[in-house]
Formats: structure tokens, C-alpha cells, sequence
């Protein structure tokens, strides 16, 4: 709040704190570490004093009404300049500002410039602590709004590098976009991800993001050059630093990190097995507080590149074992070829021995297309389950409804839907606004080949809805439905988007 403009609300309270206790002046001050700052004010020509003149700082510990008939009596304030110059503060009477957290941030205070023995009267005193109740309630209502603001940052971030991810080729490029998003999010000076080597001594950090004019640290460390860092690491823990020359870890090695412009750092493992194989880092150039949600934020991200670069190590060595089997099994098929084309050589009738050769050709071709697919079914909850996963709104969404198995072609098709609904909530929908919620139920009408599953979306606590002007591919792909056949109905309620998905339930199973 400190240095924001005037706001009605405030200007309000003190109009009112004034005029109730028949004062020329009230304000709402907010005490900094070298200042103390008015909200709002009425009377008073000064947007802010040092904090060694504020009179609201004296016993603000205690958290109870301040009151002083005469300031210049008080040896408290008998020399304070705004008692003995030219504005000649004489009666001051304040209510704390108490936050619902307990801690004290000010005082709403009103001012005269004659003094007043009797104090203010019952009546007074209990209006101004009422008003005073209210800027606290103002400052919690902000306080809470920035929090909520933040945590909707922070979730969509996730979903950006969700999508950088997924659409990554390359281990670089999907750690580098990743670390991108971070890096903007969290507005630091760098972003990357290394991998460590077995005894934790040791990190390979990979291109990394860094703000302008910051260079860059990718490359091989030593941790031990930077200081005690590895023993939390070793034990898979966060290691989060918020003062680089006042914490334990790091105060004797301060010269090695700010020769790369590190003030605080967090360096987020990622476990395998209960051991750590690498970290997410991100490095401020000040020092600085990093809250518990940008910490479980670091640690989604961790595990999301550490998924990701999992899914494309592991394709990479698939792609070079089917490539092997596939050169030998070429091998065998060509030798069973030569084979045949010596046995059959003295067969007069050529039809059935070059049939016989098309069919080898053909079998091969096939082998080539199936080692690049590896389908399994699997049950619609775990397809959505994993779905929600990804976005990382598991809390605030309802799954509900029996086991349904699905085919290959059908997972994969489910998938992309809920992934895109989900994704609509996020950036439209009830998971865009806090409280809001979803309800992804299904069920089954019928029984044996006629039996159909009805999958209903149901969006809640959201904005108003409106219908898009214009369909895209999400929209197309949505009313592809479950199989790409169709069956979709799509609803712009104004409570919430809603959304029926229909296919057959053995035609899902065999996709």
C-alpha cells in the first residue's frame, strides 16, 4: 500500500474520524522502517514524515488506543518538531491498525492543535476504533486481492510451460522456454536447469535464461565453490536462500556469488528414487523473501522439466532401439528374401514367388509404421486424472463417474478434449477467477453394444459466459467430441460453460 494513490474508501474514513471526534486533522499512517506514510489524510499538507517524528509509532506494540491530551507535556513528544514548530501539534489520539495476521502497521489517528484534557469522549473513542477496524479490513481486502492475483499468475505460468513442454522437440529448448516463463513470472535476474552429477558435488547447467545485461552461467560448477550448499541437496530438500551475505551457507563465499550478480537464490532439486539428479535454479540480484507459493511454484516447475526431459531421454532411446531392432529385423527379412529368391529361383511360374516378395516388402513396411507407435488402453479416469495433472488445478476439479476403458485412438482423443476444456477454464472459464470449479462426471445409458458414455463438464463460480464470436481449433476439437465423430453439445449458460460428450461405449474400447 505504501506510495499508492488516494483512494475514495480511505479519504472516506478519515473525513469521517474527523469530523466524529471534532478534529482538524485525522490520518491513516502506515509505518515503514525509516518513514511513516499517509494513506489518506485531511488537515495535513505532508504525504509522509521520518519515522523518528511519528507519534503513531509510540507503543505501537501493544496494539491498543494511544492517546495524549497534551503532546507537550508528554517527554514522549515534548520535543518532537511537530509539537514545537510552526504546526504546533498539541492532542493526539490513535487506534492501531491490527491485520488479521496480528501485526500492527499503523494507527489511525486524529489530530488538534489545542490541547485536550479530557481526552475524546466514550463515544469518540469507540467510533474511532470502529473506523479503525475498518482500514484494517481495507488493508486485509487488498492484501488478499494481491494474493489471489498472484496465485492466478502463477498458475497460468504453470500452464504457459506446460505448453512449452509439450510442444518442446529438444531438452534444451524445453528447459530454456521453460526457464523463460520463470524467469518473467518471478521477476529475477536468472532462470535454468542443471543436472547433477551422482554425488551431489557437481552441477552441468544448460542454456539458461537471464534478464538483460546478466551473463550467463551455463556450464560446469563446483558447489563447493559457492559455499555449504550440497547438504541440503543431498537430502533432496529445497535449498532456498534469501540473503546470500547473511545466510550460514553462503556468507563466507560472498564474493563468488556477487561476481555473478546473486543476492538470493533457490536451487529446486529434482528426485529420482529419493536421489537428487538435478535442480531448478533461479537467482535474484538483491536479496529477497520468497513466498511459500513461489516455492510450490518452483517445485511444479521442477518436476514438470524433470517429467519432460524423462518423456523425451526416454523417446530418444527408444527411437535408437527401434531403429536397431528395425535394421536387423530389415536384415532378416532381406536375408529370408535372398533365401527364398535362390530356393525359388527354378519355379517357372513367377506370379507366386513375386507375390510372395511384395508380401515381405509389406511386412516390413508395416514393422517400420508400428515401432513408432507404443499404445496401450487405459481407464478414462487416469486419462483425466493425468490430464489434470498437467494443468495443475487438480484441487478444484470433481471427478466422478464407473471405470471405462479406452482404446488407443480414444485416450488419446479424450485427452485432448478435457486438456482443452481445462485449458478454456483457465484462460476464460471458472478456473480463471478464484473459487471457481469444475465437474467432469460420466456415466453409462444402456447396456451391452448399445450401452453409450455421456462425459458432462460443468463450469461454476466462473465469469459470464459468453459464446465465441469465431471457432478455432480448440472449438473444432472439442465438437470433434470423444472419437472424432461427433456427439457434442455445448452450453454458454450464464452460471457456467457446460458441455456433453457422447460415444459409444464398445466403439470407445476397440478406438
Amino acid at each position: 500500500m505504501l506510495d499508492t494513490l488516494e483512494e475514495q474508501a480511505f479519504d472516506d474514513i478519515v473525513f469521517i474520524a474527523s469530523r466524529t471526534c471534532d478534529t482538524p486533522i485525522a490520518l491513516i499512517s502506515l509505518l515503514d522502517h525509516n518513514r511513516q506514510w499517509f494513506k489518506a489524510r485531511v488537515g495535513l499538507d505532508v504525504g509522509e514524515t521520518e519515522i523518528a517524528q511519528s507519534v503513531c509509532q509510540i507503543d505501537i506494540d501493544e496494539a491498543d488506543m494511544l492517546v495524549i491530551p497534551d503532546l507537550t507535556c508528554d517527554p514522549r513528544t515534548a520535543k518532537n518538531p511537530l509539537v514545537t514548530g510552526e504546526r504546533a501539534f498539541r492532542f493526539y489520539a490513535g487506534a492501531p491498525l491490527v491485520l488479521r495476521s496480528g501485526v500492527v502497521v499503523g494507527r489511525l489517528c486524529v489530530i488538534d492543535t489545542v490541547p485536550r484534557p479530557e481526552g475524546l469522549t466514550p463515544e469518540q473513542l469507540t467510533l474511532l476504533r470502529a473506523l479503525g477496524r475498518q482500514v484494517s479490513d481495507q488493508l486485509d481486502l487488498r492484501r488478499a486481492g494481491q494474493i489471489s492475483a498472484r496465485l492466478l499468475e502463477l498458475q497460468s505460468a504453470l500452464i504457459e510451460i506446460s505448453e512449452c513442454i509439450r510442444a518442446s522437440e529438444e531438452a534444451v529448448e524445453m528447459t530454456s522456454a521453460a526457464a523463460a516463463v520463470v524467469g518473467r513470472v518471478l521477476q529475477v535476474e536468472r532462470a535454468s536447469f542443471g543436472l547433477v552429477d551422482p554425488d551431489v558435488e557437481i552441477v552441468d547447467v544448460e542454456a539458461d535464461w537471464t534478464a538483460p545485461g546478466v551473463a550467463s552461467i551455463a556450464g560446469r560448477h563446483r558447489f563447493a565453490d559457492y559455499g555449504a550448499l550440497r547438504a541440503d541437496l543431498v537430502a533432496g530438500e529445497p535449498l532456498v536462500i534469501e540473503d546470500v551475505a547473511t545466510d550460514h551457507r553462503t556468507s563466507a563465499n560472498t564474493a563468488a556469488m556477487y561476481a555473478l550478480d546473486i543476492g538470493a537464490l533457490v536451487n529446486m532439486p529434482v528426485l529420482e528414487r529419493g536421489r537428487t539428479v538435478a535442480i531448478f535454479i533461479v537467482n535474484a540480484a538483491r536479496p529477497r523473501t520468497w513466498t511459500p507459493d513461489e516455492l510450490l511454484f518452483l517445485r511444479s516447475v521442477a518436476d514438470r522439466l524433470e517429467a519432460g526431459v524423462a518423456r523425451l531421454r526416454a523417446e530418444q532411446q527408444q527411437s535408437i532401439l527401434n531403429g536397431e531392432i528395425n535394421h536387423r529385423l530389415k536384415n532378416m527379412l532381406a536375408m529370408v528374401q535372398a533365401i527364398a529368391s535362390q530356393t525359388l529361383r527354378a519355379v517357372s511360374e513367377r506370379e507366386p514367388v513375386e507375390s510372395f516378395e511384395r508380401r515381405l516388402v509389406a511386412l516390413s513396411a508395416a514393422h517400420d509404421v508400428l515401432l513408432q507407435k507404443s499404445w496401450k488402453d487405459a481407464d478414462l479416469r487416469t486419462v483425466a486424472e493425468a490430464v489434470v495433472e498437467t494443468v495443475g488445478f487438480g484441487e478444484r476439479v470433481t471427478l466422478d463417474g464407473p471405470s471405462v476403458p479406452l482404446g488407443a485412438r480414444a485416450a488419446l482423443s479424450f485427452s485432448l478434449v478435457i486438456h482443452e476444456l481445462m485449458t478454456n477454464a483457465c484462460k476464460y472459464g471458472s478456473l480463471c477467477m478464484e473459487g471457481g470449479h469444475v465437474e467432469l462426471t460420466w456415466i453409462i445409458e444402456g447396456s451391452g453394444p448399445t450401452a453409450s458414455l455421456i462425459v458432462r463438464w460443468r463450469e461454476r463460480g466462473g465469469p459470464p459466459v459468453v459464446a465465441p464470436s469465431r471457432k478455432g481449433f480448440g472449438s473444432k476439437l472439442i465438437r470433434l467430441g470423444l472419437t472424432g465423430t461427433g456427439g457434442t453439445e455445448l452450453r454458454y449458460k450464464p452460471g457456467g460453460f457446460e458441455a456433453d460428450l457422447r460415444a459409444s461405449v464398445e466403439h470407445l474400447a476397440q478406438a
